[in-house]
């Protein structure tokens, strides 16, 4: 599979097929920013020395291991400095600073980024594209090293325009999961599901038997809108053949339907979303043990399945169980993709850029990845990550029939790192340009009110929908 799915991004991306230092061709106007001229023996000067900044905005324990990298760093390479700064407390508002630092021409040499970030720094030419990092063979990566990286995690960093530029590298990255009661299944001998069909299939089984229960939870509806879309082949947003650049495409009736049938759902009593749960995780009904009995949410949050349950609702055997997000059918597996990445900016100095590289790789090696990985509940973003020492020491530690919570809820966050492992290539991400964020929010928003809204009869449901979307995508583009 990988080296499959190698073949298919080299296909789209042409990574190694980019000359350095060639002739400009057409598609360059379709590029978001340059391709930086990197030469073919391009190399770091260890004689020179080199400072370089990395902004972030994490916690203190994940901060403590980047300082512990850095240190090792260093040492590897003694004629660069690497100054990392908690430079705000949320992606948000790291992300305006970065934006506010570019004109005066004091943003850092690497950050943690988001796409939509990055496409906002786009916008003054500032990040710096790493295809031509990628392929170099002194500094570059081999394609048995590109292949090590999870196929779906590193097309994100291509997702930006239709000519496969580059600009972010996966770091710590999460997605959605699939949670369930296992006790519960287990009783009633339900198998898990694969597709919504037989989600729902559970459901009614569920509200046959328990009327005033609503079996199924979907904490996140822009990810529910999103990633339906792809499941069911509904344009999202996408990239205009000509031009190169994003376009706003949800306004079709293959979204419509899409909508439809979780609507359905909703108006039957079988699902429940957060905002309809009055803004609240829909994890914490599920985690008392009783009337709602599945939900999908995020892997980065795999441990709050069981935080906050009482001792008394464990004690009474209360296990939770976690696949892989259900699909429209098996032909069609596709769930989003989230988590921060780290990308680059453009430099005068080459030496700086080719130093900020390094540490960059350095920070998304197989082993740096399951170090940052296993504390935090992020996924290692390479196959071989899983392989190392690290990942395998703490596999040790994971028991398989735990007695205490906090043993149920490490095995819990193994098994959902591990959809990433053993399900590569289903992961996806949406084309990201100015409107994408824009896009994101009010497509989220939109679901809200259909799945709310209580029409008096499918004609009229009909035109609801139609007006809602057309005055969301009028919002949206003007």
């Amino acid at each position: 599979m990988k080296k499959v799915m190698l073949v298919l991004l080299l296909l789209v991306t042409g990574v190694f097929l980019a000359s350095c230092g060639g002739e400009r061709t057409s598609t360059d106007e379709k590029r978001l920013v340059e391709w930086y001229e990197l030469s073919e023996d391009a190399k770091l000067d260890t004689s020179k020395e080199i400072t370089i900044k990395f902004w972030h905005r994490m916690g203190a324990d994940s901060q403590a291991l980047v300082q512990k990298w850095i240190g090792e760093f260093e040492q590897i390479y003694p004629n660069i400095t690497v100054i990392e700064e908690k430079a705000a407390g949320d992606y948000t508002a790291l992300a305006d600073k970065i934006a506010l630092s570019i004109p005066a021409g004091t943003n850092p040499d690497i950050a943690e980024s988001y796409p939509d970030h990055i496409a906002r720094y786009a916008q003054a030419k500032a990040p710096l594209a790493l295809n031509n990092f990628i392929s170099n063979p002194n500094i570059g990566y081999t394609e048995d090293e590109v292949a090590d990286f999870l196929p779906g995690l590193w097309a994100e960093g291509q997702s930006y325009d239709s000519e496969g530029t580059i600009l972010s590298l996966p770091f710590t990255k999460s997605s959605e999961a699939f949670f369930y009661n296992k006790t519960y299944f287990d009783l009633h001998d339900y198998e898990v599901p694969t597709t919504w069909d037989e989600v729902f299939e559970i459901a009614e089984d569920i509200k046959l038997r328990e009327p005033d229960a609503i079996p199924f939870g979907y904490d996140s509806e822009d990810n529910l809108f999103i990633t339906g879309s792809e499941q069911w082949q509904a344009p999202y947003t996408g990239y205009n053949a000509e031009t190169g650049k994003g376009e706003v495409q949800f306004n079709n009736d293959t979204s419509k339907e899409m909508i439809k049938y979780f609507k359905d759902k909703v108006d039957r009593g079988l699902m429940l979303t957060r905002a309809l749960n009055g803004d609240a995780y829909t994890s914490d009904i599920v985690k008392t043990g009783k009337k709602m009995y599945m939900y999908v949410g995020s892997t980065g949050g795999t441990r709050y399945a069981y935080t906050g349950m009482t001792q008394e609702v464990f004690d009474e055997g209360y296990r939770v169980g976690v696949a892989p997000l259900p699909a429209k059918d098996e032909a069609h597996r596709k769930q989003i993709q989230q988590g921060p990445n780290i990308n680059l900016f453009k430099k005068n100095d080459e030496q700086q850029m080719i130093a900020a590289w390094l540490f960059a790789k350095y920070m998304i090696s197989p082993e740096k990845s399951a170090e940052f990985c296993i504390p935090s509940g992020y996924a290692p973003v390479r196959y071989s990550a899983y392989e190392t020492d690290a990942w395998q020491n703490y596999l040790a530690t994971i028991k398989e029939n735990p007695t205490t919570m906090n043993e149920a809820s490490s095995k819990l966050v193994k098994e959902a790192i591990e959809i990433f492992l053993n399900n590569g290539d289903i992961f996806f991400t949406s084309a990201v340009f100015n409107l994408s964020s824009k896009t994101r929010t009010e497509a989220g928003a939109l679901m809200v009110k259909i799945l709310a809204y209580q029409p008096t009869s499918d004609a009229d449901l009909d035109a609801y929908i139609n007006s809602e979307y057309q005055k969301t995508y009028d919002f949206i583009t003007n």
